[in-house]
C-alpha cells in the first residue's frame, strides 16, 4: 500500500505492530523479512516487501541499494536484535541518517565494548578473550569469580559463573561440550541488576524508564519490575554512566536498552543495544509511563516529534516469566483463570501438551510470561508472583532435557556466538 509523496523507510524484520506505527507516523514502508517467518497480514501495510535472509548484512545492503536507486529511502531501521546489523550496514552503505555499522558492531561485540569503555576512561571492568581451561584458570587466579560468555550473543545463552578455582574444570568441560571454544572472560560484578530504557534525540539522551530485574543462577531473567525503586543518588550515577557510554559508542538517534549492575563501588555496565528492551519491557514502559517507544521512534524518524520529558510512573508494573520442570509437558492449567484477572495486562504461553521443556540455559527455555499492573512496583511484583503461581505446567520425565545441548543445536545464529560474523559490504567499513 503506497502513500503518495510519503517518505520511505525500510524496516528490517519485526512484527506487524511496528509496521502500523510506521504507517501512523506517515511513512511508506519497504519491509525486508524472512519468507518462513512472514506474517502475511503485514503485506497490506507496506509499499514493498522483499523476502530474503534479513540477518545477512551484505545481502540486505545490496538489496536496499537497488531499492534506494529506484526511489530513495529516508531511513533503514530494525526494532529487533537480529536485524540491527543489517539495518546498520545498509544505513552506512547508503549514507543515510541513523546508527551505522561501526556502532552496532561495538555493541554486539562484548570484548570490543569493554575495550572501548576502558579506552575512553568510562569504566574499567577487566575482560579478556579465552579459549580453554588454562585461560579460565589464569583469569580466576588473578581476578577471582569470573563470568564467561560468548563474544557475540543475547538471551544469556552460554553465560556461566566460575565461582573460584575449584569450579574451573567443570565450567571448561561444559564450554567445550557446548561448543564454546572462544569466549569472553569478565570480572564478576556483584549487586542488583537494572536496565535503562533510553531514547536519543539527535545526541540528546533521555532516560524513559529504569527496570529492576530478577535472575536465576544461570543469569536468565525471570522478572522485570517498574519503577525500579532506585534512590536519587543511584539514579543520577546510573544515568550519568549510561549517557557517557551512549556518547562513546556513537548512538545519536532512537531507542537503547542498557543493562547495569549496581555494585558496592557504584554502577557498572553489562551491555547495551541500539533497540528497545526485549522480553516485552517496552510494553511495561507503555503501561507504567505511557510511552510507546516504537511509536516514538517512528515519529522521531519522520520529524514529527520533539524530545520528550518522561512523566511520573502511573502505578507499577511487573513481568513474571513462567518456568517448569524439565520434561515433556502433560498439561497446562490455570491460564484461563489468570488471564481473566483484571490486573493482568497480558499472558503468553510458549508451551503446550507434548512440548519439551529444557533446563533453563537461556531466555528461550522459559515457558511463557505474565504482565501485571499494580498500585505500586511492590504491589505489581507481588501480584505477578501470586498469579504466576496459579498456572501449573505439569511435565513428565523425558530423554531430551537431560541430553547435553550445543550452541549449534539451540542458537538461531550459532556462528555469531562462536566468534565469526556474516560478511558486510566494503562500503560499510568506512
Amino acid at each position: 500500500m503506497t502513500q503518495e509523496n510519503a517518505p520511505r523507510i525500510a524496516v528490517i524484520g519485526g512484527q506487524v505492530a511496528a509496521l502500523k506505527k510506521a504507517r501512523q507516523a506517515g511513512f511508506d514502508i519497504v519491509w525486508v523479512h524472512g519468507p518462513h517467518e512472514l506474517d502475511r497480514s503485514g503485506l497490506e501495510l507496506v509499499a514493498e516487501a522483499h523476502l530474503t535472509d534479513y540477518r545477512d548484512p551484505r545481502a540486505v545492503a545490496d538489496l536496499l541499494a537497488a531499492v534506494h536507486r529506484h526511489r530513495p529511502l529516508a531511513r533503514v531501521v530494525s526494532m529487533i536484535e537480529d536485524g540491527l546489523e543489517s539495518a546498520a550496514a545498509a544505513t552506512t552503505a547508503l549514507g543515510l541518517p541513523g546508527t551505522g555499522l561501526g556502532t552496532v558492531r561495538v555493541l554486539q561485540d562484548k570484548l570490543a565494548f569493554r575495550e572501548l569503555l576502558a579506552d575512553r576512561g568510562i569504566e574499567g571492568v577487566t575482560a579478556r578473550l579465552g579459549h580453554d581451561e588454562a585461560d579460565i584458570r589464569a583469569f580466576v587466579a588473578e581476578f577471582g569469580p569470573t563470568v564467561i560468555k560468548p563474544r557475540y550473543g543475547s538471551g544469556s545463552l552460554g553465560v556461566r559463573l566460575v565461582h573460584g578455582p575449584d569450579a574451573v574444570s567443570e565450567v571448561a568441560d561444559w564450554a567445550a561440550e557446548f561448543g564454546l571454544h572462544t569466549f569472553v572472560m569478565e570480572e564478576y560484578l556483584r549487586g542488583p541488576e537494572f536496565s535503562v530504557e533510553a531514547f536519543s534525540f539527535a545526541g540528546e539522551h533521555v532516560v524513559v524508564a529504569h527496570t529492576a530485574k530478577e535472575k536465576l543462577d544461570s543469569f536468565v531473567e525471570v522478572g522485570h519490575v517498574q519503577p525500579a525503586g532506585l534512590d536519587a543518588d543511584a539514579t543520577a550515577r546510573i544515568e550519568s554512566l549510561v549517557t557517557r557510554m551512549l556518547d562513546a559508542v556513537g548512538i545519536e538517534d532512537g531507542p537503547s536498552h542498557t543493562e547495569v549492575i549496581l555494585t558496592p563501588d557504584g554502577p557498572r555496565l553489562v551491555e547495551s543495544h541500539n533497540r528497545r528492551g526485549g522480553d516485552r519491557i517496552a510494553d511495561l514502559v507503555d503501561e507504567v509511563y505511557g510511552t510507546d517507544i516504537d511509536a516514538l521512534a517512528f515519529l522521531w524518524y519522520a520529524g514529527r516529534t520533539a524530545p520528550i520529558t518522561p512523566g511520573p510512573a502511573r502505578g507499577g508494573g511487573a513481568i513474571r516469566f513462567l518456568t517448569a520442570e524439565p520434561g515433556v509437558v502433560e498439561s497446562v492449567t490455570g491460564a484461563d483463570e489468570v488471564r481473566a484477572d483484571p490486573r493482568v495486562v497480558a499472558l503468553q504461553l510458549s508451551v503446550e501438551p507434548g512440548a519439551t521443556v529444557a533446563p533453563i540455559a537461556w531466555s528461550y527455555d522459559r515457558s511463557g510470561l505474565l504482565i501485571v499492573r499494580g498500585e505500586s512496583a511492590d504491589d505489581a511484583r507481588a501480584r505477578a508472583h501470586e498469579l504466576a503461581a496459579r498456572i501449573t505446567i505439569k511435565t513428565r520425565p523425558g530423554s531430551e532435557p537431560g541430553a547435553p545441548r550445543s550452541i549449534a543445536a539451540v542458537a538461531p545464529r550459532p556462528e555469531r556466538l562462536l566468534g565469526s560474523r556474516p560478511s558486510s559490504p566494503e562500503k560499510s567499513e568506512r
